[in-house]
């Protein structure tokens, strides 16, 4: 009876906090659910549609993702070409190219050359919101609780990507290929839409987020962040990239138990993405990197070592929630930015480079692993863990920035906003 009223008590509690929320917030949060969807379908579906649809090799599907990451690299010229254009404006174009990529994908014949414009579209539109993710996330931050609000935002993508899992599993069990990536993907674009109109119903907040004429910003102060990035880019695409590549083609795991693996992570991440960004406030970026580190080479080594199918399953799963780290990059730059306008392009050149490496890697590692086999990619992605822990160990953050951030959202967003006309605030 107790432990019925203290439900109760939390639930009335969560309620209260969502009436007195701010309506903006709540319009982002609904928009980062649909758009979630969307991502989460591709995420569990599209390398069983590449093998079963498109008929890649393993050095294919590392070819193909030099245009798929292309838009990531050239994310700093695009935010610096959409700088007129308000944040929330921003968002609403992430919703439109994602959805015409992935309805086209669905509705029009499967040929590669027209497979790859499609999938440069809906990439446009994911990329572009990694930005806009990270803005939104820091505006609506109350002081020292960023790693929190970001937490929150990245929890909700999780509980999309379980709505995501879900329909590809129904749609695995009761037809079969191509009829069933048409359906996933058809679901997949219109998601991306509705998440443009929930975007558009948000009110735009100041002029522009990118002063006029900055595409990008570099000091040699935040070094340390753009190596991370670039660190980032190349563990994110090996696992992305070869990790489910592995598990489809060297132990023929099917289109359903991929979406049961993305479920599992997605439910375990609405949780732990949401203790992640407090432990990022509590502890601390360097400690969380250096956390990192040691977790990848773990990884690393289960593929390498490891041919248990079960314990793959759950490295996959693992590494997919430590994609959470890009919270503690985003906060680390909101601590040490020297101006409040360098944290937008900061955050967006840091993108471009983790997307320069992003590029390249995936056709590298197609390479290794036709003349080494699959084991040699984790080899080399064991050398990037060290590195970054490495990285970590050498971090520092002044005294004033590491009890909080000199640049830290206010009680607010309508605060925050009011200060920061330009709402420069920003994987």
């Amino acid at each position: 009876m107790l432990k019925f009223r203290e439900r109760g008590n939390f639930m009335n509690r969560f309620l209260k906090r969502w009436h007195d929320a701010d309506p903006s917030l709540k319009l982002f949060l609904f928009g980062v659910l649909f758009l979630g969807i969307n991502s989460g379908i591709v995420s569990g579906a599209f390398n069983n549609y590449l093998h079963d649809v498109q008929g890649l090799t393993s050095q294919q599907r590392g070819i193909l993702e030099f245009p798929r990451e292309f838009p990531g690299f050239a994310l700093v010229f695009m935010t610096g070409a959409l700088a007129f254009l308000s944040v929330e404006r921003w968002a609403v174009l992430t919703g439109l190219f994602a959805g015409t990529g992935l309805l086209c994908l669905a509705l029009l014949p499967p040929s590669y050359w027209q497979m790859i414009i499609w999938m440069l579209l809906w990439s446009i539109g994911t990329h572009l919101f990694m930005t806009v993710e990270s803005v939104m996330g820091l505006r609506f931050a109350k002081k020292g609780g960023q790693g929190r609000r970001l937490g929150q935002i990245s929890g909700a993508t999780n509980f999309a990507a379980i709505i995501a899992a879900g329909i590809i599993w129904l749609a695995a069990r009761y037809t079969v290929s191509p009829l069933l990536y048409k359906i996933v993907f058809l679901a997949a674009g219109i998601s991306a839409f509705l998440a443009a109109f929930v975007f558009s119903r948000m009110k735009a907040q100041g002029e522009n987020i990118v002063p006029k004429g900055a595409k990008f910003v570099y000091r040699k102060k935040y070094n340390i962040f753009y190596a991370m990035n670039i660190l980032s880019g190349a563990r994110k695409q090996i696992f992305m990239t070869f990790a489910p590549w592995v598990l489809v083609t060297i132990y023929g795991t099917a289109p359903d138990t991929m979406a049961m693996l993305l479920l599992i992570a997605s439910f375990l991440g609405v949780v732990f993405r949401q203790i992640f960004g407090i432990v990022v406030d509590r502890y601390g970026e360097r400690v969380m990197f250096m956390a990192d580190g040691m977790i990848l080479l773990l990884i690393c080594s289960g593929f390498v070592f490891s041919t248990y199918v079960p314990l793959l399953f759950c490295l996959y799963i693992l590494d997919n929630l430590m994609f959470s780290m890009r919270i503690a990059r985003t906060t680390y730059m909101n601590k040490i930015a020297e101006k409040k306008s360098d944290i937008t392009p900061s955050l967006s050149l840091g993108v471009t480079l983790d997307h320069a490496v992003s590029m390249t890697i995936p056709a590298l590692g197609g390479i290794l692993w036709a003349a080494f086999g699959y084991k040699s990619v984790f080899i080399v992605a064991s050398m990037l863990s060290l590195i970054t822990f490495l990285l970590a160990y050498l971090m520092k953050l002044p005294a004033a920035e590491a009890s909080g951030g000199s640049f830290s959202a206010q009680a607010s967003s309508a605060s925050f906003q009011a200060e920061e006309k330009l709402g420069a605030n920003a994987k």
